[in-house]
């Protein structure tokens, strides 16, 4: 049985299969681009769409085992708790043994702390909001479902639930790369090589 994700990496002569899910408009060399989302006008939180291939990553289509890395940048808090779990399952699925997953998405302890201290803001369509407060609903102005958030993990759960589908937990911290430091949260974990 053929693998769109395993046929894209073979036509491309790619030496790893790096998966970029829900890429939005940052399409990343090296990396396979994926997102289920064409940009739509007046959508004031994606600059476009740009990947490689037009995907549900709930469902992905790649053969089990054969990826060696996954990334997620503001993508997990558009689930509700228990489609993001089934998702955690899904990269364990489809990552080798000792393959990364690699994440940032919004702190809820993070946002709290921001909100509090109400020191950073953002204007938006319906007016200034705290860049605390936007990550517990995501995107509320555009009128697009996909761009809403539904659910916001703490750390704490995040570990746990990591550690409990067989990943071992290598950085779990706020140092974000992608978005905001203190706010968000950066994980990377690694299949355990017997899992």
């Amino acid at each position: 049985m053929s693998h769109a994700i395993n046929e894209y990496a073979h036509r491309n002569q790619l030496q790893e299969i790096n998966l970029h899910l829900g890429c939005a408009d940052q399409n990343m060399e090296g990396w396979i681009n994926i997102d289920n989302y064409d940009y739509e006008a007046g959508d004031t939180s994606r600059g476009g769409a740009r990947y490689d291939l037009k995907m549900d990553i709930r469902s992905l289509d790649i053969a089990p085992g054969t990826a060696d890395r996954v990334l997620l940048v503001h993508v997990l808090e558009h689930f509700v708790r228990w489609e993001a779990l089934e998702l955690l399952e899904q990269f364990h699925h489809v990552l080798k043994p000792g393959g990364l997953l690699i994440m940032e998405h919004p702190d809820l302890d993070g946002c709290i702390k921001m909100y509090l201290e109400n020191k950073v803001t953002i204007e938006t369509p319906i007016g200034r909001l705290n860049k605390g407060f936007t990550q517990f609903y995501g995107n509320q102005w555009d009128r697009l479902d996909y761009e809403t958030h539904r659910y916001v993990w703490t750390k704490g759960e995040m570990w746990t639930e990591l550690n409990r589908i067989g990943f071992e937990v290598l950085a779990l911290d706020n140092q974000a790369k992608f978005h905001v430091p203190e706010r968000d949260m950066r994980v990377v974990a690694r299949k355990k090589e017997d899992g």
